[in-house]
């Protein structure tokens, strides 16, 4: 079973609104919240595609159980680990031509909360495939990653990462299956600036010479994506524009359902890649999740080629 880890999820609140204006107040139209953090996000689309998953993550104060709350009332299996503190809250503002987002530090974690979640990885009976996304906790140990890992390769799961830090980078000598950067996250971490496939062929080498095993590498507005098992590249590409509602949960979804069609076939990589950009693209135009009424459709509209 799927598994993922949310060390450091939210409350996200979604606003529409005029522009902002220095120094005065502002009349919302609308406003939205959702329990939130990528790895949730995951077990979500699973979920809505009819995949169970196990959520785990640190949870804290009235946000903490609203979140918790709100991932089982959507069908999701969920084993919080509970802490001191407030689950964060993170709000995005989209005045209908810009998207601005303000995210807040997570509660403290502490090393009795991390062994206590190194538990539920050594003894549950079913991890076939871990999912790791996302940002850590205020206070998390420098090797929390590192450990949360090798307490999952060590039960023989799979580790699939989807960081937007520096220790991604570090992470990739474990090898994990699979790892997801967007462009920006790759120019940070690998150097390599993806304007070109050739670019794109620079990058996907790099990540696996530091030993990766599969990439999977989103180009955001650009509407398209590579894939890399380091011998073949695949190319995706969708052949029609959408209207940004919020940006935020879509790369999760598109990594859900990549995975989703991809995990348990290998040679599936072209319906992956459909399946994923159809799917992230409809999540972008929607407020959280949305319903994903067009995924079909959208999937039909996406071109992949090996390069």
């Amino acid at each position: 079973m799927f598994y993922t880890l949310t060390a450091n999820p939210a409350v996200d609140m979604t606003v529409s609104c005029p522009s902002l204006i220095p120094n005065e107040n502002v009349r919302s139209m609308s406003a939205s919240y959702t329990a939130n953090g990528k790895g949730l996000d995951v077990s979500f689309a699973l979920k809505k595609f009819g995949v169970d998953s196990v959520a785990l993550g640190f949870f804290a104060g009235f946000t903490g159980k609203y979140v918790v709350d709100e991932t089982m009332n959507s069908g999701c299996l969920c084993r919080p680990v509970w802490i001191d503190g407030v689950t964060r809250i993170n709000s995005y503002f989209n005045d209908g031509e810009n998207e601005y987002g303000i995210l807040n530090p997570g509660p403290v974690l502490t090393p009795q909360g991390e062994q206590e979640l190194y538990k539920i990885l050594d003894t549950t009976g079913d991890l076939e495939c871990l999912i790791v996304s996302g940002s850590l906790p205020r206070k998390a140990s420098k090797d929390f990653l590192d450990q949360v890992v090798k307490h999952a390769q060590d039960r023989g799961a799979d580790v699939v990462l989807d960081l937007s830090s520096d220790k991604l980078k570090t992470l990739c000598a474990t090898h994990p299956l699979l790892i997801k950067p967007n462009h920006h996250e790759m120019r940070e971490i690998f150097g390599v600036q993806i304007d070109t496939d050739d670019d794109a062929r620079r990058a996907l080498a790099l990540a696996h010479e530091a030993g990766v095993q599969n990439v999977l590498l989103t180009m955001g507005s650009r509407g398209s994506a590579y894939f890399s098992n380091g011998e073949d590249i695949w190319y995706a590409k969708r052949d029609f524009n959408i209207k940004l509602v919020s940006s935020v949960c879509a790369g999760d979804c598109t990594l859900a359902a990549f995975l989703l069609k991809w995990y348990h076939d290998r040679d599936n990589v072209e319906e992956a890649m459909k399946l994923a950009m159809a799917t992230g693209a409809n999540v972008a135009e929607s407020v959280g999740l949305g319903d994903f009424a067009h995924v079909d459709e959208y999937s039909k509209r996406v071109t992949v080629r090996k390069l």
